[in-house]
């Protein structure tokens, strides 16, 4: 699984958060989620997303949401930096 970097907010109860995640065009994609799918890396939040379609000669990624947003996108993308490098090194639970 990959992980986009997003902003978070409380959700309605601890288990959950609420987050933001940018697409290409720096427009904000809304979901409530489990705080499961969170990690921190060096105080920055990241979400657990699906990898779609990455042909690598492009500076961004079609990357699939754990859930539906609030405006019903399943599907977004998002800059290739936005995303952490695959390596797995110092995820720490949000």
């Amino acid at each position: 699984m990959a992980q986009v970097r997003c902003e978070v907010s409380a959700g309605l109860r601890p288990s959950e958060a609420n987050v933001a995640v940018a697409d290409v065009h720096d427009r904000r994609q809304f979901l409530r989620i489990d705080r499961d799918f969170l990690n921190t890396v060096e105080g920055q939040p990241f979400l657990t997303v699906g990898i779609v379609h990455d042909d690598r000669q492009q500076p961004w990624v079609l990357i699939e949401l754990p859930h539906e947003a609030d405006s019903g996108v399943n599907r977004l993308w998002v800059r290739r930096e936005s995303l952490l490098p695959s390596n797995g090194a110092g995820h720490d639970p949000v």
